[in-house]
C-alpha cells in the first residue's frame, strides 16, 4: 500500500483524503492551521456555485452514511456556511490518526537524492519522499511518503498592489490601512469602512464585491481602480447559469454609470504616503499623473503560489502564471472564458518532472483566476485513477514534457 501525505486541509485536501481512503491507499493530511482556515476567513462572502456544484458525491454519501443533515443541492451558501456544514464534517469523519491540524510541512526533499541528481528521471521516484514538518508547540519531525499532493492553494499569497505587479513604495509602511481580500463589511470590518474615503485595486468579482459592498456600507467615497481600460469594469455574461454572479456584475456596473463609484481606468498606483491619517495615492494613467487623498485601500489584485515549499524537488511551473507547467500551456488557449466552461484535463496535466508529486487545487492554477472547486474534484479523481492503475512496487510517474 502505497503512502499519500497531502498538504493543506481546505476543501480539496479534504476530498483527497476520502477519496484516497477509497481507493485503498494509507492517507495523511497536514494542516497548519485549523481545517479550511481560508474558506474562514472569506466565510463572510456568498458563494455564486450552488452547494451541489462545491461538493461531491463521495462526500455527500459519507456524511449522509453518518446522518447528517446537509444543505440542499441548489443552496448557495457562504463560506462559513460551506466550512460549518460540510468541510468540517468532513474532517471529523477521518480516522483520529489521518488529519494534523497546526502542523506546518515547512520543506520536502528525497531520500538520498539532491535537487539536481537523475534530472527528469523516473529513478527518483524509488526513494521515499522526506517532509519536514513542525507542530504547535515547536517538536519537529520527518515524515515520509510515496505520494505527495500538494493541496495549500494560493489564499495567503496576495499579490503586489504597484505597478509591474510588485509592491508599491509606501506599501508596508501603510499595512495597517490596506486590506488583502474582501472585508467582511457587515460583521468585524464593517466601523473600519463606514463613512471612510476607500479605494479598491483589482477588477474580476473579488473587486465587484468589495464595491458594492462599500456602497451598502455607507463609505463617504467609493474609488474603484482598473489596470485595463474598460468603459465598464464587470463582464457580463450573457445568460449566465450563476445568477448571483450576474447580479454581481449589472450591480457593479450600475454604481459605476450612476456615479456612486469613481472608476479609474487603466491606472496603475506609483506610490503611498502617509499624511496626517490620510493616504495620499499616486495614480498614473498613460496620459496622466495624479493624487488621490483617501483612508483605506482595499486590494482585490488575486493571489499567486507559495512556490518555497518544493524547492528542492524537481518540479515544472509555467513562467507567465507559476502553476502546473502543463495544465498551465492548456489553459492559457482559454483566457478569457467563462471558468464553466473551462474543460476537465488529465493526469498528465498536474505532474512534474518530480515522480509522485502533484499539484491539485487553486495552487495547480497559480495566478490563474478561473478555478471551480468542482475542477479540482475532477483532478482528484483522475490522478487517483491514474495511481491505481500505475499502482506495483515502484511507482514511477514523470511529467512527459521532460521525456
Amino acid at each position: 500500500m502505497k503512502r499519500i501525505a497531502i498538504i493543506g486541509a481546505g476543501p480539496i485536501g479534504l476530498e483527497a483524503a476520502i477519496a484516497a481512503m477509497d481507493g485503498g491507499f494509507e492517507v495523511e493530511i497536514f494542516e497548519r492551521g485549523k481545517v479550511a482556515d481560508a474558506v474562514r476567513q472569506w466565510g463572510h462572502v456568498k458563494m455564486f456555485s450552488p452547494f451541489g456544484m462545491n461538493s461531491t458525491a463521495r462526500g455527500r454519501e459519507r456524511l449522509e452514511r453518518s446522518g447528517a443533515s446537509l444543505p440542499e443541492s441548489n443552496e448557495l451558501l457562504t463560506g462559513a456556511e460551506f466550512r460549518e456544514r460540510y468541510l468540517l464534517s468532513l474532517a471529523r469523519s477521518l480516522p483520529p490518526d489521518v488529519l494534523h491540524e497546526d502542523t506546518a510541512v515547512l520543506a520536502i526533499g528525497r531520500s538520498g537524492v539532491l535537487k539536481g541528481d537523475h534530472i527528469g528521471e523516473s529513478v527518483r521516484g524509488n526513494t521515499r519522499f522526506r517532509m519536514l514538518t513542525r507542530n504547535a508547540t515547536g517538536d519537529e519531525r520527518v515524515v515520509n511518503a510515496d505520494v505527495i499532493l500538494d493541496c495549500t492553494g494560493t489564499y495567503t499569497q496576495p499579490n503586489g498592489l504597484g505597478d509591474g505587479g510588485i509592491p508599491a513604495p509606501g506599501e508596508g509602511a501603510a499595512r495597517d490601512r490596506i486590506f488583502y481580500g474582501i472585508p467582511d463589511f457587515i460583521g468585524r470590518d464593517g466601523k473600519r469602512f463606514a463613512g471612510r474615503r476607500v479605494l479598491v485595486v483589482g477588477a474580476g468579482h473579488s473587486g465587484a464585491t468589495a464595491v458594492t459592498g462599500l456602497v451598502e456600507l455607507g463609505s463617504a467615497e467609493t474609488h474603484w481602480l482598473l489596470r485595463r481600460d474598460r468603459a465598464l469594469p464587470s463582464e457580463e455574461i450573457p445568460d449566465d447559469p450563476l445568477p448571483e454572479r450576474s447580479r454581481l456584475a449589472a450591480k457593479s456596473n450600475r454604481l459605476v454609470q450612476e456615479g456612486r463609484v469613481t472608476l479609474h481606468r487603466a491606472a496603475s498606483i506609483e506610490s503611498i504616503a502617509n499624511l496626517n491619517g490620510a493616504l495620499p495615492v499616486r495614480i498614473a494613467t498613460p496620459n496622466d499623473e495624479y493624487s488621490l487623498v483617501i483612508d483605506e485601500i482595499i486590494v482585490a489584485t488575486g493571489f499567486r503560489p507559495d512556490l518555497m515549499l518544493a524547492r528542492e524537488l524537481q518540479v515544472q511551473t509555467c513562467w507567465a502564471t507559476e502553476g502546473t507547467y502543463p495544465l498551465a500551456a492548456s489553459l492559457l488557449g482559454e483566457a478569457g472564458a467563462d471558468c464553466l466552461k473551462t474543460p476537465a484535463f488529465g493526469a498528465e496535466m498536474l505532474m512534474h518532472p518530480e515522480p509522485n508529486y502533484f499539484t491539485l487545487g487553486m495552487k495547480s492554477y497559480g495566478r490563474a483566476p478561473n478555478f471551480l472547486l468542482r475542477t479540482g474534484h475532477e483532478q482528484i479523481e483522475t490522478v487517483l485513477d491514474w495511481l491505481s492503475e500505475k499502482e506495483s512496487s515502484t511507482i514511477t510517474i514523470t511529467s512527459r514534457s521532460t521525456r
